[in-house]
């Protein structure tokens, strides 16, 4: 079967599972470009796209091993999924220091981790800290930022593990 981009950005056609693995890393690629390149709004809504393609490389796959379109729903639900928890690590890590160092700042002794916990749990230094956090836009962007690429990494791994299943399915005769 000869190679269709149709079939690889469009839920119109069959993929075969060589089509399917170019769709997918083709896709992965300009996510790729889309992290290198865009940033907010920009960048959010070119991974509304790069869901759309996602799901239609997947569903003309499953059309082609004759097999029902909401399977779709598991490699993008389990991609998603991963990016969202990678991507929440990724920005508690990037905020820890920020955050240990407004609590030097209110006189928190960093060395004491009954003072840290206590501290961690006071609304007033957490106000103090989200304060800061937006008063200091920049240094929140880069924090919110460094979940980007982990995050990305984490739904394409999970997105072509799957697809080790969706290309050993059989494809339909006639």
């Amino acid at each position: 079967m000869p190679i269709s981009l149709a079939a690889i950005f469009l839920p119109a056609g069959r993929a075969d599972a060589d089509t399917f693995w170019l769709g997918l890393g083709l896709i992965a690629f300009i996510d790729a470009l889309r992290l290198s390149v865009f940033d907010g709004g920009a960048a959010m809504m070119g991974w509304l796209v790069i869901l759309f393609f996602t799901a239609s490389v997947h569903i003309n796959r499953l059309r082609d091993a004759g097999r029902q379109g909401p399977l779709v729903i598991i490699p993008l639900a389990a991609g998603v999924v991963a990016k969202m928890m990678t991507a929440l690590i990724a920005v508690t890590i990037a905020m820890l220091p920020m955050f240990m160092r407004h609590l030097e700042e209110a006189g928190i002794d960093l060395e004491d981790p009954v003072a840290v916990q206590a501290a961690g749990q006071d609304p007033e230094i957490v106000e103090g800290f989200q304060r800061r956090m937006v008063e200091n836009e920049a240094e929140t962007m880069a924090a919110f930022a460094s979940g980007d690429w982990p995050s990305a990494i984490a739904f394409w791994a999970v997105v072509f593990l799957i697809g080790f299943w969706f290309a050993r399915m059989p494809r339909r005769t006639g």
